[in-house]
């Protein structure tokens, strides 16, 4: 008899792009083939009935769609309490041997719990990253002290929590959460597909893929362009992704004289796709400082052969997602000039250049999905069987 698994995350992939989502459905892949039932509950952002099936998955419409944003590119708080509030509605949840929720938007933890007291299912939280009390007051003011309550409370609902990245699970230790109750799998990726990817004839220097918000920093990359440029060097950039920041970032490209050097793609719904105009480039840069440790675009930019250049910073990629000199280089300065010295370090070596596309395949070989996948099937039974799971990675 098949297993049953219900996902609760409120942005369903792929009608909605992003690595928290992604993770769930790639997990979601493995399982499917291994004896599991999916079913995702979540809003609404896709056309035709409110339950459709695609790639194995049942999707459940738990509500309509809902704006995730305000104009500012932040989080709004009425959809957060709205996906939970809908949940609720859903007593058939406690009726699945497992429950996965993203850790976003919190509120939707706490039906969940509930439905796992009155019935037969586990809860399992998927947890990416530990915002802490300064970057709750950065984001919401003095109203960030109840987010702050609520992140310490929603960590402690379930005794099975998953983290992506080491450095998160020092942090969740660091709420409270006890050590014996964190399991640490990391993000993945689809190593074959990777591989088998063709380069687009068009080739650039540098590739930046994300959202395009203010905590991303694409600025910064404008910036070393405009910077390398003045120096006499001629460096490409191109950008995939879209968001609050795509406007202001083409207005200051104009302003810096770099049209020629920047090429903004907008969103890329094919993955190959994506991986074919990184593959294009040389260079993969990360200038986040918001990033919770976790971060697939990471993965798979080495998985491309390219290296990443990264800010080293308390709240970006976790430290272990880079090793220096072997898979990219950090940054240690959060600004724009430092960035670009060591981008041109990269950018002309050409012997360290080829060393560390070599090495950069390698590291990402071991974080295929079916790795990944296989973790949490094993997990998961352990739970099952009310046996204490093993970090294995």
């Amino acid at each position: 008899m098949p297993k049953r698994l219900a996902i609760l995350y409120d942005c369903p992939y792929p009608f909605i792009k992003g690595g928290g989502q992604k993770r769930l459905f790639e997990i979601s892949q493995y399982l499917l083939k291994h004896d599991w039932e999916v079913e995702w509950y979540a809003l609404k952002f896709w056309e035709g009935p409110d339950k459709i099936r695609h790639k194995g998955i049942t999707y459940n419409a738990v509500g309509g769609q809902s704006k995730l944003y305000s104009s500012d590119g932040k989080r709004r708080i009425w959809e957060t309490i709205y996906y939970g509030a809908m949940v609720a509605r859903h007593m058939e949840l406690r009726r699945f041997d497992i429950i996965l929720a993203g850790q976003w938007p919190l509120f939707h933890l706490i039906p969940a719990r509930f439905f796992c007291l009155i019935g037969r299912s586990k809860l399992v939280v998927d947890w990416w990253e530990v915002w802490g009390r300064d970057q709750w007051l950065k984001y919401f003011g003095f109203k960030g002290l109840l987010g702050l309550l609520l992140e310490k409370i929603m960590s402690r609902i379930t005794p099975h929590i998953v983290a992506i990245t080491q450095k998160g699970r020092d942090q969740l230790h660091g709420l409270g959460v006890k050590k014996d109750g964190i399991t640490f799998i990391p993000n993945g990726i689809d190593f074959e597909k990777i591989l088998n990817s063709t380069s687009k004839s068009k080739k650039f220097d540098l590739i930046y893929m994300g959202r395009l918000q203010d905590h991303k920093n694409v600025d910064h990359l404008v910036q070393v362009v405009s910077f390398l440029k003045k120096k006499g060097d001629r460096v490409t950039l191109q950008i995939i992704g879209d968001g609050s920041e795509r406007k202001s970032l083409e207005a200051l490209v104009k302003e810096l004289n770099i049209s020629e050097n920047v090429m903004f793609h907008g969103e890329i719904e094919s993955d190959a796709e994506a991986y074919s105009w990184m593959k294009a480039s040389r260079v993969f840069i990360h200038p986040s400082t918001k990033e919770g440790g976790g971060s697939i675009t990471v993965l798979e930019a080495n998985a491309c052969g390219l290296p990443v250049v990264a800010y080293r910073h308390e709240n970006g990629i976790a430290d272990e997602l880079i090793d220096e000199g072997v898979n990219g280089y950090w940054v240690e300065e959060t600004n724009s000039s430092a960035m670009a010295e060591r981008v041109r370090q990269l950018l002309f070596d050409e012997n360290l250049s080829q060393n560390i596309k070599d090495n950069s395949i390698k590291h990402a070989r071991q974080y295929d999905w079916s790795n990944i996948g296989s973790e949490y099937n094993s997990y998961f039974l352990a739970i099952m069987r009310n046996e204490k799971a093993k970090n294995i990675l």
